[in-house]
């Protein structure tokens, strides 16, 4: 039975019994932006080795290697990945919508489809089984989202050419996946994170699974690769609690010969978690706040998990670099070596980071402005065998808002009964105005939850809502079709002067919850407030209420969410590549130099700015290409040389 029924059940049971109500949570929707879409049937062939460990920025697969777009590639959803982040199978379309088929009984939910793989042969040499193929992944039942119950389950099929007498119910909507024929592999029943945990080693959170390929019938040359997922929706009694939930995390899909299960390690060491923002308190703040007591809103205290994915322990450096984007302000540090563990999924860095001396600028002639973080890190070791490091990038923003969350909503967020409140603090460093509130609210199966509320912004007493200040009467959720995760913006009809510490948040006029999001990665409970008839209290779940109010006299809002990739046009083909690659994305105008790195860090090649480059003399492998502008800026991408 789907548990989301159970615990509805039994909380609608104490309300009569005991007239007591609650707050609870249930999945928050995820997808593609529709911006994003592509056509899901395309003529595009890979070789081997065929690798994704979904980092290439954008929220949809890597077209060249996948052919979906319903599945949600993220930093959020994944707690603690081999690489920060990882495919999200879940409940909802590639708009962001609940599946039209869904229901209570286990459904087809979304899919994971590869391009054709050529498995007849590579470089001229017919593959068979005594080339020791195999295919492996990592998978975590839920993450930062939901769990799917038991089922739920997520299976992984093979496809091996066209069958006319095969018919698989699954990919009825594609000619093409009509005749294909199709095996299954590999399938696990759904099940909580903590369970799942339980069941690993230590400093584990994803469990890997190869499988070796043997069978004659997948020696061929458009062999494909599919995941999906079943999941199941409460009963049709709590509409508004039929939203995105039975989340499956995938990461790092690897298909190559001459691998063994005895050592099959990886020579890298690499960031699990996202970037810790640099804030004390919120994700963003309105940049006139942070000057006016700037030491206090800084955070330089912080931790970096690390995945050792290599036989041996490492000694690595971690450095971190920030870089003002409006001015040629730049700050660098640079910590102590530390050892990380052999072949652990999850490691953390052997003390905390502390950039005692870091602060971000108070003196700029701006309104608003933003901040580039770029973390490395190093393998400063030798082992004999070339260990790659890693990268991320984080966009730090001082807005006209104030925000908690990251922009990513694992959950959705609600009350019981009608005429019930919640509210996030915030607060001010300087008295000001706020001119309106961004929320984020999720949809539900057929848009059940889109009902009246009211928007209220409350004064402090003694730290809970007090004296209501303003009241936006009879609003809806607002969602948009064509772009994830878009912030719906509420204007007031005036501007409300606040003072220090103030509340805002919803009165809920139904007895359903209103699905407002929940960002459940970023645990900011002892500032979001509930009161269902029994006095103000603070919320008993780890997270944040995705509502920012929007401060000043703009009637609109200024900036970017701090969840988006630092997204690269930079596209280098083919990948893997033997003797030639071209770059597309480059300016050349701007374009310095274009480098390419080997997995230690080495430079191995340099080149002037050419849309060819000759690669015919390097060694098969893993590389990093970076092409870097005059300005000092760069982008990167992954390079594998196969010949």
């Amino acid at each position: 039975m789907n548990k989301r029924f159970v615990l509805t059940i039994l909380f609608a049971v104490l309300f009569v019994l005991s007239g007591k109500a609650q707050e609870y949570l249930t999945g928050f929707n995820g997808g593609a932006p529709q911006e994003e879409l592509r056509k899901s049937e395309r003529d595009v062939v890979a070789t081997l080795p065929f690798f994704d460990d979904f980092t290439k920025p954008g929220y949809i697969p890597d077209q060249t290697k996948w052919q979906s777009i319903n599945v949600f590639v993220n930093s959020g959803f994944p707690k603690l990945p081999v690489n920060y982040r990882a495919a999200t199978l879940d409940v909802i379309d590639e708009f962001g919508k609940v599946y039209s088929r869904g229901s209570s009984n286990p459904f087809i939910a979304d899919s994971l489809l590869s391009v054709k793989v050529r498995l007849d042969s590579v470089d001229n040499h017919a593959l068979t089984p005594a080339d020791s193929l195999y295919f492996s992944f990592y998978y975590q039942p839920g993450g930062f989202g939901d769990s799917p119950e038991r089922d739920d389950s997520l299976v992984l099929k093979f496809g091996y050419g066209y069958d006319e007498t095969v018919f698989d119910t699954i990919l009825q909507d594609s000619v093409t996946w009509r005749l294909t024929a199709w095996k299954q592999m590999w399938c696990s029943e759904g099940m909580t994170l903590e369970t799942f945990i339980d069941s690993l080693d230590e400093n584990q959170y994803f469990k890997k699974v190869m499988i070796p390929i043997v069978d004659p019938c997948f020696f061929v040359e458009d062999f494909q690769i599919l995941f999906f997922n079943y999941g199941t929706l409460p009963t049709t009694m709590y509409p508004n609690d039929r939203s995105n939930m039975d989340m499956w995390n995938i990461d790092f899909v690897y298909l190559d010969k001459n691998r063994s299960v005895e050592n099959d390690t990886y020579p890298m060491v690499s960031f699990s978690n996202p970037s810790p923002t640099l804030l004390k308190r919120y994700t963003s703040m309105p940049y006139k706040h942070y000057v006016e007591n700037p030491i206090n809103e800084i955070n330089s205290v912080f931790n970096m998990y690390l995945t050792d994915m290599d036989i041996n322990a490492h000694e690595v450096r971690y450095s971190c670099e920030v870089d003002d984007n409006n001015s040629d302000w730049h700050y660098s540090f640079t910590d102590n070596p530390f050892i990380i563990n052999q072949y652990c999924n999850v490691g953390t860095v052997k003390d905390s980071i502390v950039m005692g001396d870091f602060i971000y600028p108070y003196s700029l002639p701006v309104d608003t402005t933003s901040f580039t973080i770029r973390h490395y890190v190093d393998v400063i070791d030798e082992h004999g065998d070339v260990v790659r490091g890693d990268s991320i990038v984080y966009n730090q923003g001082f807005y006209n808002y104030f925000a908690y969350d990251d922009g990513t909503p694992e959950m959705g967020y609600g009350l019981t009964p009608s005429d019930t409140y919640f509210a996030m603090q915030f607060k001010v460093t300087t008295p000001d105005t706020v001119s309106g509130v961004q929320m984020l609210f999720n949809r539900t199966f057929n848009n059940a939850n889109f009902n009246f509320f009211d928007i209220v912004v409350w004064k402090d007493n003694n730290g809970k809502p007090g004296q209501v200040l303003y009241t936006l009467k009879d609003q809806r959720p607002i969602w948009d079709d064509e772009q994830m995760y878009k912030f719906s913006y509420y204007e007031f009809d005036k501007t409300v002067k606040v003072n220090s510490v103030f509340y805002v948040g919803i009165r809920q006029q139904y007895s359903k919850t209103i699905n407002i999001g929940f960002d459940s990665s970023n645990d900011n409970h002892k500032y979001v407030f509930y009161e269902v008839g029994e006095g103000w209290k603070n919320s008993s779940f780890p997270g944040s209420l995705m509502i920012r109010p929007v401060m000043g006299k703009t009637p609109y809002y200024v900036g970017i969410d701090e969840n988006q990739e630092v997204a690269t046009g930079l596209n280098v083909y083919p990948n893997p590549a033997n003797d030639f690659v071209r770059i597309e994305g480059v300016d050349a105008a701007v374009c310095k130099e274009i480098v390419v790195f080997d997995l230690t860090g080495r430079v191995v090649k340099q080149y002037q700015y050419s849309n060819e480059l000759n690669v015919s003399d390097l060694q098969n492998g893993l590389y990093m290409l970076r092409v870097v502008n005059n300005d000092g800026s760069f982008e990167t991408d992954k390079l594998f040389i196969s010949k």
